[in-house]
């Protein structure tokens, strides 16, 4: 099975909140910036400002930086015409229900990761979207596949053409994971990214 990104898909439980909460604070009359309810402690109101403003500094950053990449990489698969088919996405999704095994177990699985399964799909799309647009970029050669595999041949079973498929894979995601930095920053600044708040500025952090 694929291995997954979850740094993205954690995140994304983080991005929603503050989304939701910046949002909410942006909607609300100057001066009375209190929000939602979203919990009491002896009568006394918790609200969305609170958390929001709580969460911010601890955070925001982190989920910020998850916004930015999310919005880079649609802009930049949209602008090459690039896209993820839904057998695509299936040869993902589908080893990882048959790991879990039961459809109780999948939904489990989501519940600890904080979502329903629409936004599974839609995160594991996006992940599969970044691969493609950052293998584009900067192809994997095959001396980056004989590379990998004279690093690790002691620990792979068999000849390069017999384990092919796996290094080839493996020597792929050293590769995106060495260009990731670099391509966000091309990114950023082809789309001439800015973040006005300070405690917010996360070009750095999405780069990661």
């Amino acid at each position: 099975m694929k291995k997954f990104d979850v740094t993205i898909l954690t995140a994304s439980v983080l991005v929603l909140g503050l989304v939701v909460l910046g949002v909410s604070q942006a909607k609300e009359p100057a001066g009375e910036a209190t929000g939602a309810v979203v919990a009491t402690i002896d009568g006394k109101n918790i609200t969305q400002t609170q958390l929001y403003n709580e969460m911010k500094p601890t955070v925001g950053k982190e989920a910020m930086a998850s916004i930015i990449a999310t919005e880079l990489i649609n802009l930049e698969g949209k602008a090459q015409g690039i896209t993820i088919s839904d057998e695509e996405l299936n040869k993902v999704i589908g080893p990882v229900k048959e790991k879990l095994k039961t459809p109780e177990k999948f939904q489990e699985y989501l519940k600890e990761k904080g979502m329903d399964e629409k936004a599974f799909l839609e995160r594991t799309r996006l992940l599969l979207l970044r691969d493609k647009l950052i293998e584009k970029a900067y192809p994997t050669t095959e001396k980056d596949i004989t590379d990998y595999y004279e690093k690790y041949k002691d620990k792979l079973n068999g000849t390069l053409e017999q384990v092919r498929p796996e290094v080839e894979e493996k020597a792929k995601e050293k590769n995106r994971r060495k260009n990731t930095p670099e391509w966000m920053d091309t990114m950023s600044k082809k789309y001439k990214v800015k973040v006005l708040d300070p405690a917010l500025d996360s070009v750095e952090e999405a780069n990661k």
